[in-house]
């Protein structure tokens, strides 16, 4: 059997590149030479052992990464799809859902009834991910992607496809403000991509550098929640009437309620980040009375081809993002720069 090499969470906060099996293709399926692969705060989270109670991984040693791209290395039996070829470019989608139930025939393959069982696959999760030299994934979780896309860009796709998911939850107008809560990289995405689809004014709360980072992202305000009460702030920049959308991308739960406070009469909050479990109060009052559409948004079902295409036109530039990179043998150094905020997303190129 072949092997290659893979960051493995062999126990909670232990991390070590060793030699793993190397996928075979199975029927239907592509394999792909991985090219980049970038760390999110739920992957640190599931270093931790904070998502145990999801089964986030479902058992150790285990190979996490969900934001990744690469090149096609071998085409498995009964695969149908005839636009891509060995030495096409790829980035790959971490949910495909069941095909068969009632959500994943609509379209919403990211909320799988059949997520959980034993048969539905959430990769870099409950099954093998890619922060390996090869990965192995269905033909329909893959999409082609031009040289205009770095292999480093490749891997900020799968978040910036959420937040093209998240416009669409909010049905982002043109013309129409946001606000938007933790510049990591989930609110960096979103301050480009709302700005790309039309918002005319775009507030980022956070603190520190990374607010100049918003602000090369498109943001045309920032707002410093250490110098400054945030909700005061977003509130005098509108003129009092707050914004029409909010993403909170901070995950932080305090930040929930200060995302009701900026959001205007018969506005839409949308909760983008994970807050690994914790709870924050919700005053339904507020939503009631002035009717608020506050919305979970998990993944990016059918959102890629759009991110790409945002991506390879130039509406949307991540060259400000792609600062940490790191070859696989420095994963826990990528890790420990998550960690510390010093780095938005770090990339591991393996």
């Amino acid at each position: 059997m072949s092997t290659m090499k893979a960051v493995v969470l062999r126990d909670w906060n232990d991390l070590t590149v060793a030699e793993v099996p190397r996928p075979e293709p199975g029927p239907g399926e592509i394999l792909v030479q991985v090219t980049a692969c970038g760390l999110c705060g739920t992957d640190l989270k599931m270093v931790q052992g904070k998502f145990q109670e999801r089964g986030w991984p479902p058992s150790l040693p285990f190979v996490m990464g969900h934001e990744w791209g690469g090149t096609v290395a071998e085409i498995g039996p009964g695969v149908t799809r005839t636009d891509l070829a060995v030495g096409d470019r790829v980035v790959g989608e971490n949910h495909i859902g069941c095909r068969a139930c009632s959500n994943c025939r609509t379209g919403r393959y990211n909320l799988c009834i059949q997520a959980g069982k034993t048969e539905f696959k959430l990769y870099g999760h409950t099954a093998p991910g890619a922060l390996a030299e090869y990965a192995a994934r269905p033909e329909v979780m893959l999409h082609k992607v031009s040289d205009a896309i770095s292999d480093a860009a490749g891997a900020l796709v799968n978040q910036g496809s959420l937040t093209v998911h998240a416009m669409r939850r909010v049905a982002l107008q043109p013309g129409s403000t946001a606000a938007v809560f933790g510049p990591g990289l989930l609110g960096l995405m979103s301050t480009a991509v709302a700005k790309a689809m039309g918002a005319a004014k775009v507030i980022v709360v956070g603190r520190g550098s990374r607010l100049g980072l918003a602000t090369d992202m498109g943001a045309d305000h920032v707002v410093d929640y250490e110098a400054s009460d945030p909700v005061e702030a977003v509130r005098e920049l509108t003129g009092g009437l707050g914004v029409d959308n909010v993403f909170e991308c901070a995950g932080n739960p305090a930040v929930v309620d200060q995302a009701l406070g900026v959001v205007r009469r018969g506005g839409k909050v949308a909760l983008l980040g994970l807050t690994g479990g914790k709870a924050t109060p919700i005053s339904p009052d507020k939503l009631t009375l002035d009717e608020i559409d506050l919305l979970g948004v998990r993944s990016s079902p059918n959102a890629y081809p759009i991110m790409i295409k945002l991506m390879e036109t130039g509406a949307v530039d991540v060259g400000p993002l792609l600062t940490h990179i790191y070859p696989m043998e420095g994963a826990s150094e990528a890790f420990a720069a998550l960690e510390s905020r010093e780095a938005i997303r770090p990339i591991v190129q393996p």
